[in-house]
């Protein structure tokens, strides 16, 4: 979250700038190549279209939440005011969110804001305001921009359930018998509740563990007969 400042007396005088805008809405965050073989190709994977399109309703369910969240803080802050309808122009990367924020906020009349804290808050020392009038501008801003470029990862715990039976499915059915009519050894999958846990972590399981210690051989496995999480997150938005 930003720095706040308390406004005192001296301050009334002065612009609204810099420290006096760092506690707007945007700091308050919502809450995830290869070719393929033959048998898995992304986008014909069976299933992987339709727990796709799942997916996406339920991020966009998830995100639709997080705004009226913001909404309610705005209002909460500022009184019944009107807000706009806000429609994703596109979903991005974590790592994007920063500077996405950045120039749509430039875009609407409000430079200088920047990311901060690797990226987990903008701050906004950088923006000029001369009014209470402009501080709730940059709100507005704020509040549309968040709503236009929303953050994969913010969701991955809405779409988990989503994912994770289409995954497990895979990992002992498709994927095997990819790896096996290439003539790869094949890793046993853990159960499914050990595969759930360890989901999209550093200790995930891996398929390709049988393959060999030769990155290049490994490289083709994986291009080949492609990891869940690779056809999953190709087919993304």
């Amino acid at each position: 979250m930003p720095e706040q400042r308390r406004a005192t007396r001296g301050d009334v005088a002065r612009p609204l700038r810099r420290s006096a805008i760092a506690g707007v809405l945007a700091v308050v965050l919502a809450p995830g190549i290869l070719a393929a073989c033959a048998s898995a190709p992304i986008g014909t994977a069976v299933g992987l279209e339709a727990v796709t399109a799942k997916r996406d309703r339920v991020a966009d369910q998830a995100h639709e939440r997080s705004m009226q969240r913001l909404a309610e803080f705005v209002r909460g802050k500022w009184g019944p005011v009107a807000l706009p309808e806000v429609v994703v122009d596109r979903w991005i990367d974590y790592a994007e969110w920063g500077g996405a924020m950045s120039e749509c906020l430039a875009a609407a009349g409000f430079p200088g804001a920047r990311a901060a804290d690797e990226g987990q808050r903008i701050d906004y020392s950088g923006v000029d305001v001369e009014s209470a009038r402009e501080l709730f501008a940059v709100d507005v801003a704020t509040f549309e921009c968040q709503g236009r470029f929303p953050v994969r990862t913010w969701f991955t715990e809405s779409v988990r359930g989503v994912e994770l039976p289409w995954a497990y499915e895979y990992v002992t059915s498709e994927l095997p018998s990819c790896l096996a009519r290439h003539g790869w050894a094949v890793a046993e999958a853990p159960p499914s509740d050990e595969f759930a846990a360890r989901w999209r972590t550093d200790e995930a399981f891996d398929p390709y563990a049988l393959v060999g210690p030769d990155p290049l051989e490994r490289a083709s496995a994986t291009a080949r007969c492609p990891a869940p999480e690779a056809l999953l997150d190709g087919a993304s938005r």
